[in-house]
């Protein structure tokens, strides 16, 4: 089956699909070995435990998928920077990163149902995933502060809230499977995130 760098490919992509719809402790390497079209003698040769198959799972989700997906390309984070029209660039930023995070759903699944419940594991992981996003969205609200385009703020909060949203998004459609207009849902959500509730006699200090 191909050379050891496919094959352990294979493996993780099973182990990934497993992990993700029946839970590490529901998932048995039988049936990830089956599934990938190798010996279970296999899977143990690459990876000694069920325990380093998650580990392995998880390096490959928050060291490739996870900056790959939030963080985009380099066009795409040029196009982000432009300020030309804020409110359009944010949601064409945001509506890309929702769009492969729903065609990667089974990895965002194991991120939130199994790595709050592994201990031995959480520390390894939950510093590489979240920072790094943020830091670049940080960017470019200062870029946007620092051009008049946005009004005085922590860069900082504001870049998490928008996160927040984004992730908020995914969870409703995708965990809770509420069916969602994802152009519809952005342009409300960002008329709020950018506009406040409040009408402007109310929002007067």
């Amino acid at each position: 089956m191909g050379n050891s760098s496919e094959t352990q490919d294979k493996i993780l992509d099973t182990a990934t699909r497993h992990f993700a719809r029946k839970g590490y402790h529901g998932t048995k390497t039988a049936d990830i070995a089956r599934d990938a079209g190798v010996s279970e003698g296999a899977v143990f040769k690459y990876y000694g435990t069920k325990k380093e198959i998650l580990r392995a799972v998880l390096d490959r989700i928050t060291k490739v998928l996870v900056p790959g997906i939030m963080i985009g390309s380099e066009k795409e984070f040029q196009n982000l920077m432009r300020l030309t029209d804020p409110r359009q660039e944010i949601k064409e930023f945001v509506k890309a990163r929702i769009e492969r995070v729903n065609e990667n759903i089974d990895a965002f699944r194991i991120l939130i149902n199994e790595l709050p419940y592994h201990e031995d594991l959480l520390d390894d992981y939950t510093g590489q995933l979240i920072p790094g996003v943020i830091k670049m969205i940080e960017g470019f609200f200062i870029m946007g502060i620092a051009k008049g385009v946005f009004r005085e703020v922590d860069p900082h909060i504001a870049g998490r809230s928008l996160m927040g949203m984004m992730n908020m998004i995914v969870l409703e459609n995708n965990i809770l499977k509420k069916p969602i207009e994802l152009d519809r849902e952005l342009d409300m959500v960002l008329d709020i995130f950018m506009n406040g509730i409040c009408t402007e006699k109310e929002g007067k200090a």
